[in-house]
């Protein structure tokens, strides 16, 4: 008998009690001060799942012993058995007279758990508390956290390893409970629309419970907003059809879809927006933003005047409901400093806008500003999207973009801009986001914008910025020349700044002096108009004053058509070292006539950039902005040359694929990513090179043909290739124009190798076939560069026939290039064409070849991890796969599959994927493969048509073994479309087997 009369003459510690928690989600288990208790045989965990589950009730002892044996295994004596179990679970638990734990009442027994030491209690409680939390106005991803910390507390099957009764029952009772818990956190997911592959989840959760219409309903929804609106049409059927089977007892009117699962059915045939509270996003963002995507410019430490302007804008942007700004000059006057005023205003909302801030010079003084298409691919790469995962299809690019914007709020600085059409899609489609534009032009058709014209400084405030540059001292003793210099500027404050900083550089000078030179300049050059003769006088004035390698630094550095450029680049234009270039830069920044952001990186104000190419006209010479030229892409070669072989870990002569020497030695990289992430950085400055190869011909056109070759090996994504597509072609032409069959027959090959990759596979055929005839007509066709030429071309038009069916053509393709590599010594090279010829030996039933060859293409390819080793396991593993060793097959994809994705090879990921599904399919493993099938399709739809393709055939081959023959129907129907599209042949004709057995 408890008794407490002595309780307060005890020492505190000897009152604490021992703290227990136990577990039955999962095997029995009890922890007392979190050491884990001996609990004996199964009936005796029994026993205690039976008292747990009472929650601290009276259980009888007729009622424990009907839970722990069926009636055909109860012992003759049930209750002695009972009170065995009990005895020996005291004594595991420990016995306390103070504070006993498990007690006796009346015929009973009942265990006194402090409230919350049981698991299966908070489970069970879980829904109900996210729906309180709900109700007391708390968000959706707050109740789905309650609902994910439930779910984890689901360790295995409940009360694992016992089997009676009770157990049975609560087995039952509690799987349920986790049902109703998934489905309330997947509606959940489906409301704040963060989780692209809800759909993948959703499918397998359906497989578990067929019976769910809470679970198919989460499935069509989610399916519809990644895009995929006839599979979700086609999860209804398949819902309609089982439930007349489940419910084929009951009347017609009974066995229908719940009225919310109709509703949603004809929301989709309606086509009708469905995003959920949050809309359809990216795993790029979180509620946190995105680390990577605070990225507005420094501000100016002297950032004078514009107090009144300054607070009218900051107002404006963060009003509720603003959506665009445009500051624009008046009456178009440039240098009357738009931009500065614009990042400083950003810079004091900037936490106002927790997501992110992006930033993008549009380049609108240029004589081509850059598309909104190319900053959507800026702005997708700053906001985590891989380049594999940027839609070419600029529709599609433009709708990623809103959805990683959505209900994000986001402050996006848009400067110089050219017209409304460049800034509109850049607008995102969320309510919340900000846009603030500059432009010289008023964008009167930019919807719902509002526009604050910037007018030049005022007096007072032009003189107090002139003063924080030169010195206050200096403008007090010389008022009157301080008001002359001013005005001479137009009160604008690009041309103050560029006075300014010569008269500090001078301080000697009079400011009286600066005057009179101010004045001979606006007499010779009385032509032009106010504003803009202000800010050529002061450029003209600052020009003059500069050291000859100072001034060719200027005029050089101008000439080249890209938004910045990197310090290394900047060195080989100018043929001088890295730190002699960096001090030249450095000192033209003092003098605000070069800007840079970022450390290392040097670019121009727009109007400076149009006088340094005057000067650069005037006073230097077309054959040294040539020969500048020429370093660069000498430079550029070799260094994209090193980033190839880094990111394939290959020997750079291997990848060479014509005879085209380099004098500069470039830069090193120490790993793929390294070099990935610089040619991706000098891209702008690569394709101005190589679009100036093709106007100057000073400049050797086989470096520039190299070049493009050397951007579509190491950059991945069809948003890269379409360009590659591009420049390529002009390349060949130019080339053939000029006779020069070398650069030609490469540039033809890159054209054709980068239309294969999108799926163009006539248009790549054409090319690929002219190129390998300008290698047979060469003089040096036995030449090993020419060799490997020829042998990548014939590699890709075997993979291209293989996947339009034409084995035998295929084969003899795959068997050229083998011999080709082989005779040039390009061992990994020869790896990955044994690879893809194995294959095509396996579809001829020439199955002993085909793995020798598979075997030994991997060896070749090497063991340091590369794409080229990613991609000979990859050959290997489809060729053992069709020779029926399903379980090697597996092991190799899987091997490929962690390169693949450590090196960002999304395509070949998504190929690896469609692998791995129809392996599975093969082994029976349906489900999984299903799994498999939807983790990759999102890959694979910003990858390549095709691969989509199969991963929906291998999608819809595991769906008919699941019961799902509407949607399996609906999935190969997509397949065979794409198929046909593409001239697939082979695909498209196995794809029609599969949909006749369906019918």
């Amino acid at each position: 008998m408890e008794t407490h009369g002595n309780s307060a003459g005890r020492r505190p510690s000897q009152a604490v009690a021992p703290a227990f928690r136990f577990s039955l989600l999962g095997p029995v288990r009890a922890w007392r001060d979190g050491a884990e208790l001996r609990l004996g045989r199964p009936q005796q965990r029994e026993v205690l799942a039976i008292l747990l589950g009472a929650a601290r009730r009276t259980v009888s002892l007729p009622l424990i012993a009907e839970g722990v044996w069926d009636e055909a295994d109860r012992p003759s004596k049930p209750d002695h058995s009972v009170r065995t179990h009990m005895y020996r679970l005291r004594g595991a638990l420990g016995h306390s007279a103070e504070t006993p734990l498990l007690v006796t009442v009346g015929d009973g027994y009942a265990l006194r758990v402090p409230a919350g030491a049981v698991d299966t209690w908070a489970f069970e409680q879980a829904e109900a508390e996210a729906g309180r939390l709900r109700a007391a106005g708390g968000t959706a991803e707050q109740a789905r956290d309650v609902l994910t910390s439930a779910l984890e507390l689901w360790s295995a099957e409940p009360l694992a390893g016992l089997h009676g009764p009770h157990a049975r029952a609560e087995r039952d009772r509690l799987g349920a409970v986790r049902q109703s818990l998934l489905e309330a956190r997947l509606e959940l997911d489906a409301e704040i629309g963060d989780r692209p592959d809800l759909h993948a989840e959703a499918g397998d959760l359906v497989i578990e419970y067929p019976a769910s219409q809470r679970l198919r309903g989460v499935q069509m929804l989610a399916l519809y907003q990644a895009g995929r609106q006839a599979e979700a049409l086609s999860v209804y059927e398949d819902t309609r059809r089982f439930l007349e089977d489940l419910l084929a007892h009951l009347p017609p009117s009974e066995r229908r879809p719940c009225a919310a699962l109709r509703e949603l059915h004809q929301r989709i045939l309606r086509a009708e927006p469905m995003t959920g509270s949050g809309g359809p996003a990216h795993p790029a963002l979180t509620a946190d933003g995105v680390p990577g995507a605070h990225r507005l410019p420094p501000g100016i430490d002297d950032f004078t005047g514009r107090g009144e302007v300054v607070g009218t804008l900051t107002g404006m942007l963060t009003h509720p409901g603003t959506r665009a700004i445009v500051v624009s000059a008046v009456n178009g006057v440039p240098g009357v400093g738009k931009t500065a005023l614009a990042v400083h205003a950003a810079r004091q909302v900037a936490e106002r806008f927790p997501d992110g801030h992006l930033y993008a010079d549009l380049r609108g003084a240029d004589r081509e500003p850059l598309a909104a298409q190319t900053i959507l691919v800026s702005f997708l790469r700053i906001l985590g999207v891989a380049d594999g995962g940027i839609p070419a299809d600029a529709d599609e690019r433009l709708a990623l973009y809103r959805s990683l914007m959505a209900e994000r709020r986001f402050l996006v600085l848009l400067d110089n801009a050219a017209s409304d059409d460049q800034v509109q899609p850049l607008v995102p489609g969320s309510g919340r986001s900000a846009v603030l534009v500059t432009s010289r032009a008023r964008l009167t058709e930019l919807a719902g914008a509002q526009h604050l014209r910037l007018d030049v400084m005022r007096p007072g405030e032009a003189l107090e910025l002139l003063g924080r540059i030169v010195g206050e001292r200096r403008c007090a003793a010389e008022p009157e020349a301080a008001a002359d210099i001013v005005t001479a500027c137009s009160r604008l404050p690009l041309a103050i700044r560029v006075i300014a900083s010569r008269l500090a550089a001078e301080p000697g000078t009079a400011l009286s002096g600066m005057v009179r030179r101010l004045g001979d300049e606006h007499r010779r050059l009385s032509e032009l108009s106010t504003g803009e003769l202000a800010v050529e006088a002061t450029f003209e004035l600052s020009y003059s004053k500069l050291s000859p390698e100072q001034g060719r630094a200027f005029r050089l550095l101008s000439a080249v058509e890209a938004p910045d450029l990197g310090l290394h680049c900047a060195a080989a234009l100018l043929g001088r070292d890295p730190q002699t270039t960096e001090d030249l830069l450095e000192s033209l920044v003092d003098l605000n006539l070069v800007e840079s952001r970022r450390m290392g990186r040097y670019h121009f104000h727009d109007l400076v950039r149009v006088f340094a190419r005057a000067r650069n006209t005037r006073d230097g010479s077309p054959a040294a902005t040539s020969r500048a030229f020429a370093r660069l892409l000498d430079f550029c070669l070799a260094t994209a040359r090193a980033a190839d072989a880094a990111s394939h870990s290959v020997d750079p002569t291997e990848r060479r694929l014509i005879d085209v020497p380099v004098t500069a030695a470039g830069l090193r990289f120490g790993s793929a990513q390294e070099a990935t992430d610089w040619m991706h950085e000098e891209i702008p400055v690569q394709r101005a090179l190589i679009d100036r190869a093709c106007t100057d011909e000073s400049l050797p056109l086989a470096q520039a043909a190299d070049l493009v070759d050397k951007l579509n090996n190491v950059l991945p994504g069809t948003a890269h290739q379409t360009s590659v597509i591009a420049q390529a072609g002009h390349v060949a032409e130019v080339a053939a124009a000029r006779g020069d069959r070398t650069s030609e027959a490469l540039a033809r090959y890159v054209c054709g190798n980068a239309l294969w990759h999108t799926n163009a596979y006539a248009e790549a055929e054409s090319e690929l076939r002219r190129s390998i005839a300008l290698c047979d007509d060469a003089d040096d066709a036995d030449d090993a560069g020419d060799a490997r030429l020829r042998g990548w071309a014939h590699l890709t038009l075997c993979a291209g026939a293989r996947v339009r069916g034409r084995t035998d053509e295929a084969v003899e393709h795959g068997e050229a290039a083998v011999r080709l590599f082989r005779s040039s010594r390009a061992g990994t090279a020869e790896g990955t064409a044994l690879g893809e010829l194995a294959f095509n030996y396996a579809r001829q039933e020439r199955l002993t070849e085909a793995r020798t060859a598979a075997e030994r293409g991997a060896q070749l390819v090497g063991r340091e991890p590369s794409v080229s080793k990613a991609i000979g396991l990859y050959y290997l593993a489809r060729v053992l796969r069709l020779c029926d060793d399903v379980g090697e097959a597996l092991h190799r994809a899987q091997e490929a599959l962690e390169l693949f994705r450590s090196l960002n090879v999304p395509a070949f990921e998504a190929a690896t994927g469609v692998l791995i599904a129809d392996l599975h399919v093969q082994a029976g493993r349906h489900r999984l493969a299903a799994d498999v099938a939807e983790t990759f399709l999102p890959v694979a739809r910003k990858t390549s048509p095709i691969l989509e393709a199969s991963l929906l055939r291998a999608l819809a081959r595991s769906l008919v073994h699941l019961g799902q023959r509407a949607r399996a129907r609906t999935c190969l129907e997509t397949a065979l479309g794409v198929f046909e599209q593409r001239q697939a042949q082979a695909d498209a004709d196995q794809t029609r087997t599969l949909l006749a057995d369906l019918r």
